[in-house]
């Protein structure tokens, strides 16, 4: 398998010191699993600047962490994702669109999808609508965290209702 990308929703909640509850077990969960499993969890270099602005002072650790696990590789917006990026935009980039979403953005989004298309991903996993779509129109899946399975042994017990 090529591996699975990871964009910017995903990572800057794996890196969320804050994040808890079922999100926090069933992103972990994810990661063991691919990592268990020896997928590559690509990460487009485009993402790890939308982290990166989030960081803080934690920047240097993220880029230590993501750079020490061998589960995690950042992927260039190189000479081969740029390619695919412009032939996914031609034949994207209709007058619906161009109204619906700035260009900037659209750009940006076709970065990210060009990215794992060029490395032959076949799943992306992401919380942003607009990735979603660019994915689906060259074959990619898209995979929600609310879509994500919570291990059996961190699901939270609810206690009912006496009456």
């Amino acid at each position: 398998m090529a591996g699975v990308t990871f964009d910017s929703t995903y990572l800057i909640d794996l890196f969320n010191p804050k994040l808890a509850g079922n999100q926090r077990a069933a992103l972990d969960h994810l990661v063991h699993e691919l990592s268990k499993a020896r997928v590559r969890i690509l990460i487009p270099s485009p993402c790890l600047t939308e982290l990166l602005i989030r960081a803080g002072k934690a920047r240097d650790q993220y880029v230590q962490k993501l750079g020490n696990t061998s589960s995690f590789e950042i992927i260039p917006f190189d000479r081969r994702a740029a390619t695919e990026c412009a032939l996914l935009l031609e034949d994207a980039w209709d007058a619906k669109l161009k109204r619906d979403i700035t260009r900037t953005k659209f750009k940006y989004d076709w970065m990210i999808v060009a990215c794992a298309s060029s490395r032959g991903v076949k799943k992306i996993y992401s919380d942003d609508d607009d990735i979603s779509r660019c994915a689906a129109q060259v074959g990619i899946q898209s995979i929600e965290q609310k879509k994500l399975l919570i291990p059996s042994e961190s699901r939270q017990l609810r206690i009912p209702d006496s009456e």
